[in-house]
């Protein structure tokens, strides 16, 4: 049993001293810069299950296969999975001006594109510039979030304490569920869980009949490289995680590279893949194949069949890059009683309802962070949600009232629905000029904040970045991405401006 962390007793003594009383779930870059932000004139606790900050930027040895007491862990016993981290070795897909924080540039001797080490170092100084371990509990799990009103009096009768604020929370030791079970309170949640824990697996007919090795990204390890090697993988999806993927490989001297690789995915992310002067040479010599299309069944034990009827033979291992699901069970197991979020799709790719894809509409002291798939500004998204965030807790914004709350996210959703009824669009950016895309976004957040934009950081973005990574993106040459250089164009100690947006 771990001992209540000094975090943890203070947040519970400063109840009274503090207007608000908030609760940040995880402890990766969202709930690093929400702790920032709302630490400043709030009574703050940030908890997160591994034994640091940095959330799935924190790599970690430990995975399913080797876990010592795998039915323990409290997130594999809530989320079925154990908690994410990235691979080793993995390169940042944006360049350090776009990667950082307001107030701290990286190092110089970084790379252009950090590498993940590089990058989670950055987080431990972000972190210790601010202070801000004082309000973090590690080792520390969730494991529900409920409103208060809806407790009931049996229960209340069990706590032994009065209920005085919005949310009762309950925490227990994240290496074992069953112990140190207890609770605290808080005026405002915001959720940082993040969403790359819960693999979506395809739903593929005969799929145990294949007799190679079948892993979905999150166990994707270094280790698997050699496994790979002179053997033809199968990678299914073609978004940014199976593009790293083949880069990653391909990259190896010959005698440690697949023999092939036939990547399958949506015909509009082929089709630029495919035009790609990146890899001429395995895709001339069949090194490196692209389809379109989607897989139907597993064939045989070696072989899977597509939807266009054609049969890929001799397959030795398969790769879904298929995406994650969200997932918030300290939520979902109440859900019949509190009923804040609800999931639209089967693969549960999307939920709300949401304003501005951050607030619960429902309950908007419950707020979700880093939710939306941006296509180039992610990290500059989660510190200007936070901002938001911050903003709205310390009133000096105000939300609109439920029934107008409701009334955009269902415009939102709606517009998501255009492109697929399922609303699975509803949380992701789309490079394209119309439709919600990174730049609608800003303009949606700006508003709220009512702060002044950062025009440094929208020049650098608008006239540098965004340009060149679309001309790229557009002809499949993202391998190309990571081997830029802007130190002629951004100064080498750039950070997007502090009180500005």
């Amino acid at each position: 049993m771990n001992p209540i962390q000094d975090s943890e007793i203070n947040y519970a003594k400063n109840y009274a001293k503090f207007d608000n009383s908030v609760l940040i779930i995880g402890a990766g870059p969202c709930g690093i810069l929400s702790t920032r932000y709302v630490s400043e004139k709030n009574n703050v606790l940030c908890v997160d299950g591994k034994s640091d900050l940095g959330g799935l930027w924190k790599f970690e040895e430990v995975n399913e296969y080797n876990h010592p007491s795998l039915q323990s862990d409290a997130y594999y016993n809530s989320y079925g999975v154990l908690q994410s981290s990235l691979y080793e070795d993995l390169q940042c897909n944006d360049c350090k001006s776009m990667m950082c924080y307001k107030g701290l540039a990286p190092k110089r001797e970084n790379d252009e594109y950090m590498f993940s080490e590089q990058f989670y170092d950055y987080l431990l100084q972000y972190s210790k510039k601010y202070n801000l371990s004082k309000y973090m509990a590690f080792n520390t799990f969730v494991q529900s979030v409920r409103l208060s009103k809806n407790v009931t009096q049996e229960e209340k009768q069990e706590l032994g304490f009065d209920l005085n604020k919005r949310f009762l929370i309950q925490l227990v030791d994240s290496n074992d569920y069953n112990q140190n079970s207890r609770f605290v309170q808080a005026d405002q949640v915001i959720v940082c869980t993040g969403h790359y824990s819960v693999p979506n697996y395809p739903n593929i007919e005969n799929q145990s009949t294949f007799s190679g090795d079948l892993i979905h990204m999150h166990y994707f390890r270094k280790n698997k490289i050699a496994q790979y090697a002179n053997h033809h993988l199968v990678i299914y999806g073609a978004g940014l995680s199976a593009q790293d993927i083949v880069l990653i490989l391909l990259k190896r001297q010959r005698d440690l590279k697949p023999s092939k690789i036939t990547v399958i995915g949506q015909k509009n992310l082929i089709e630029a893949q495919s035009k790609s002067d990146c890899y001429l040479e395995e895709m001339t010599t069949g090194r490196l194949v692209y389809k379109s299309g989607n897989i139907t069944k597993f064939n045989s034990p070696n072989s899977i069949l597509l939807d266009n009827g054609e049969i890929i033979e001799n397959v030795d291992n398969v790769l879904y890059a298929t995406g994650y699901q969200y997932s918030y069970p300290f939520l979902e197991k109440n859900s019949h009683i509190d009923n804040i979020i609800e999931f639209y799709n089967e693969r549960k790719n999307s939920f709300g309802p949401l304003y501005r894809r951050m607030f619960a509409v429902r309950e908007p002291n419950l707020i979700f962070l880093g939710t939306v798939q941006t296509v180039f500004q992610l990290q500059s998204c989660l510190e200007r949600q936070a901002i938001v965030a911050s903003r709205y807790i310390d009133q000096k914004v105000e939300l609109p009232n439920q029934q107008e709350m409701e009334k955009s996210f269902q415009e939102d959703f709606d517009e998501a629905c255009k492109i697929h009824p399922d609303g699975r669009y509803y949380l992701k950016a789309f490079i394209t000029e119309s439709g919600f895309n990174d730049f609608k976004y800003t303009q949606q957040l700006l508003q709220l904040a009512q702060i002044p934009l950062d025009q440094g950081f929208e020049k650098i973005y608008k006239e540098v970045i965004y340009p060149l990574y679309l001309k790229l993106f557009i002809n499949g040459n993202y391998p190309r991405l990571k081997t830029l250089n802007f130190e002629n164009i951004i100064d080498p100690d750039y950070a997007p401006e502090e009180n500005q947006f």
